[in-house]
């Protein structure tokens, strides 16, 4: 990412620091953190045209913000691990920085400056349940978090999170924190707009004929996505009506996902029921664009990007009632009951066979995305470093 360039608005109120960012999510595989970190970095650096960045780099990506006002270390050790929580603040220069940022729910540990954490959600620690069907990785993986991110907390100057519900739950679940807990949503990449059908329908064409219906699910594989439930909701509003389709953009595991196999193969949809291991991120794109419907009903989320990525591409959404998802999406998609069938069988019918509320939807979620910048997201950030940097 070049941000060599010239910041036109200089910032007099700027905040003249140096601040210390893990970066190395952003190591040249694609994450929901990589693009949050990308994101906040390039936005902070022409925000303020005084402030200091260091990032501690992936040695895949060891400089991969050119500006020069960045200054890169690596640290080879993976971002949520046990060596980055008692090692890092051993191995890295820490000369000259007023305050560490880490962008991934934990903290190192012994950090010789002020500290804030990004907590995406706390899941981990609320119900492991919800992060993994696998027993082993709820014992070992739900331990590293269960221990971590309590003493992260308590260790933070300053927590941010993104949104409003996350921010209560880390209140409710650690009482110590309420009244250090910030929020900055996520923001909206530019890249998500509408595709014109003449140019995204041949991104499809291995998978859809043109002007095929179909209602699009995205996401990882977590149970809290709640993919069978989608798939179960589609085949209670769409069993009857052979020209709708379901497209489902993620990976199938080979043990955990045998309801989700069950249903793909049910004789009334599985001629028309898609799954994809990967796409690229113009087909997503496109696949956002053309989708009849996008239907997000997780059962827990700490933001619910998919939903806005869709919404900003003039796509119509059915989403989760609760949470999070009702937070971001409010008017800007029809809510429903996650756990019920029949009720996001009910939603999807209503978008699918109401020209007049699809209309109405698609200009609702098209505002509704307009809301959510990353400008603002690191807007936000900075008040957050420039409260903590004040009080020392």
């Amino acid at each position: 990412m070049n941000l060599h360039r010239s910041n036109k608005q200089s910032n007099t109120g700027g905040i003249d620091a140096r601040v210390m960012i893990d970066a190395r999510y952003l190591n040249g595989k694609a994450s929901g953190i990589g693009r949050y970190t990308e994101q906040l970095v390039g936005h902070l650096v022409e925000l303020d045209d005084r402030l200091q960045l260091k990032l501690i780099t992936h040695p895949a990506r060891p400089r991969p913000i050119d500006h020069p006002r960045v200054e890169c270390e690596t640290f080879a050790a993976p971002a949520n691990s046990l060596r980055t929580r008692f090692l890092l603040s051993r191995h890295v220069d820490f000369d000259g920085v007023d305050l560490f940022h880490s962008p991934f729910n934990i903290l190192p540990a012994d950090l010789p400056v002020p500290a804030v954490f990004t907590l995406h959600d706390i899941m981990w620690v609320i119900d492991p349940w919800w992060c993994t069907s696998k027993l082993w990785k709820r014992w070992v993986t739900g331990t590293f978090y269960r221990t971590l991110i309590p003493r992260s907390v308590r260790r933070a100057s300053r927590i941010l999170t993104v949104s409003n519900h996350s921010r209560d739950a880390i209140a409710d679940q650690f009482p110590d924190a309420d009244g250090r807990i910030d929020v900055a949503y996520n923001g909206v990449d530019p890249f998500f707009r509408p595709v014109d059908p003449h140019e995204g329908w041949p991104l499809l064409a291995e998978w859809l004929a043109p002007g095929t219906r179909f209602v699009l699910v995205v996401g990882q594989g977590s149970p809290y996505k709640n993919h069978a439930g989608a798939l179960r909701g589609f085949i209670e509003a769409f069993a009857d009506d052979p020209q709708v389709y379901f497209v489902l953009v993620r990976r199938l595991k080979s043990r955990a996902d045998g309801e989700l196999r069950q249903l793909l193969n049910d004789r009334r949809v599985n001629s028309r029921a898609i799954q994809l291991d990967y796409v690229t991120g113009e087909q997503l794109r496109a696949l956002y664009s053309l989708a009849t419907i996008f239907l997000f009903p997780s059962l827990y989320e700490g933001f619910g990007l998919p939903a806005l990525e869709a919404m900003a591409c003039e796509t119509p959404v059915v989403a989760s009632d609760r949470g999070a998802v009702a937070e971001v999406c409010d008017d800007g998609a029809v809510l429903v009951d996650p756990t019920e069938p029949e009720d996001i069988a009910g939603g999807l019918q209503r978008l699918m066979y109401d020209d007049e509320l699809r209309g109405e939807m698609v200009d609702r979620a098209s505002l509704r995305a307009q809301q959510f910048t990353w400008r603002n997201c690191a807007e936000r950030t900075l008040e957050t470093y420039r409260s903590i940097l004040s009080t020392r």
